[in-house]
């Protein structure tokens, strides 16, 4: 499973493995399939296009089972193409998208949908910003409106700014303020170090500080155009209604410039760190395990995830099998290729060890070392590689069991890979990995030479 938006690390760890049994809507999805290589449920979507002369791309699904419906517009801009003394800046214009605009006061984007018995949120990630809402159906003309007056009118005067600057300034130090935030925070910027993604998406209150209104102004101008975005509609729709409202509310908006190239950097590879950090809010002990990979598009990245499935996810993987059932060493413990970004990605796992565990933490590294070791030397089997694949498909089918994750699957392919389906064409990678590919990466990528952070209550550091 891959995951692209982040917020509690922890918390994200913790959730990655769980998979829903969903009712699907309007997917198509044929009986399986019986053949020599495998048999699979032949999934589909019916998506329909369009783009604007001014470049904004526009897919639609019309399912027509519930009366309401899913927009989502994800602009192609996130941590990772903030410059230095700038970081948090995708983060902060997150919020200051809401703070009004030429015919919309503070907030009242929202509160029209909420009104209206909807929901409306947004998120900022390391590669992307999307803004959405899931509303009854005869409300599409109310939120196109609405969007295209923040896209086109977006105010940027320096009271709504300084309000702006406070609320991020008030949710970095809740975050701040939760155990171990700053220590995994630490050790993503280990993990990263040298790319783009070496800072969370949250970014720095000394940046923070630093921003100027004028700083706002220029980036919404570089990056919040037509042509950098894609919107989604998902749900109790008609194309050509669509069609017709999007055109009338968007197509007068002026295209942009092409975004500028976000920086550029390599992960480092073959070092070992460990280490231990104590937090006085924090009352059990944690540990993490990471390993640098590849990015999001990259030929091994399936090859990968399925090595994770198949060393971590879930309580039948082979390490929590062995460190929850056999040993009793973690009271939990999972993990897998968790961080899946545009130009790198990261192997994770995580345990919460038991008493026993935290006198054996020498015999938990040895297990783990012991099982990436075996699965470079003599790979995985058939069972093991296609109980992998078959984690991917019920994560894959799971996503667009509902409009929003249609929706934002759909967005996530189109805007970094002109491929709509991508989530269903990912699946097909998936099938073609084999048992040698699974040794090749785990010898190439997965070894001893790890990123280690032992997660301690202050009062268990070591002298």
């Amino acid at each position: 499973m891959t995951i692209r938006r982040h917020s509690n690390p922890i918390l994200r760890l913790a959730l990655a493995g769980a998979l829903a049994l969903p009712v699907l809507g309007a997917l198509t999805v044929a009986p399986p399939v019986a053949s020599a290589a495998n048999d699979s449920l032949k999934i589909d979507i019916d998506i329909q296009s369009f783009t604007l002369d001014n470049g904004l791309r526009v897919y639609v699904v019309e399912d027509h089972s519930t009366p309401a419906f899913t927009i989502n517009i994800t602009y192609d801009v996130g941590s990772r193409d903030e410059v230095p003394g700038r970081t948090g800046f995708a983060h902060f214009f997150e919020h200051m998208m809401f703070q009004g605009s030429k015919n919309l006061d503070d907030n009242m984007i929202g509160e029209f949908t909420e009104r209206a018995g909807g929901y409306v949120n947004a998120g900022t990630s390391f590669d992307q910003t999307l803004y959405y809402h899931n509303i009854p159906s005869q409300y599409l003309d109310m939120v196109l409106w609405g969007e295209a007056d923040r896209l086109e009118n977006l105010e940027i005067t320096p009271e709504p700014f300084e309000a702006q600057r406070e609320a991020v300034k008030s949710e970095k130090d809740r975050s701040d303020n939760q155990p171990f935030t700053k220590a995994i925070e630490e050790m993503i910027g280990t993990l990263f170090e040298g790319t783009p993604y070496s800072h969370m998406p949250i970014g720095s209150l000394e940046d923070l500080n630093a921003a100027e209104a004028a700083d706002a102004e220029a980036f919404f101008k570089t990056y919040y155009v037509p042509n950098n975005a894609v919107m989604v509609i998902v749900g109790d729709v008609e194309f050509n209604h669509v069609k017709a409202r999007v055109e009338h509310y968007f197509a007068g908006i002026p295209r942009g410039a092409d975004k500028p190239p976000p920086p550029s950097g390599e992960l480092i590879r073959g070092r070992k760190i460990e280490k231990q950090i104590g937090d006085d809010k924090a009352q059990q002990t944690q540990w993490v395990w990471a390993w640098p990979t590849v990015g999001d598009e990259h030929a091994d990245r399936p090859a990968i995830d399925l090595l994770g499935n198949i060393l971590f996810g879930g309580g039948s993987a082979r390490v929590p099998k062995i460190l929850t059932d056999d040993k009793k060493w973690t009271a939990g413990s999972g993990g897998g290729h968790l961080f899946a970004f545009r130009d790198a990605g990261g192997m994770i796992f995580f345990g919460v060890p038991t008493p026993e565990g935290e006198k054996n933490l020498d015999g938990v590294k040895k297990v783990l070392s012991d099982e990436l070791a075996a699965i470079a030397k003599k790979g995985v089997s058939a069972k093991e590689l296609e109980k992998a694949i078959n984690q991917q498909l019920m994560s894959s089918v799971s996503t667009l069991a509902t409009n929003s994750g249609r929706a934002s699957a759909i967005a996530d392919g189109a805007l970094f890979y002109d491929d709509p389906k991508r989530v269903l064409t990912d699946l097909d990678r998936y099938r073609t990995v084999t048992s040698k590919d699974i040794k090749r990466v785990a010898a190439e990528y997965l070894n001893d030479n790890w990123v280690f952070y032992e997660l301690v209550p202050a009062d268990k550091v070591s002298k």
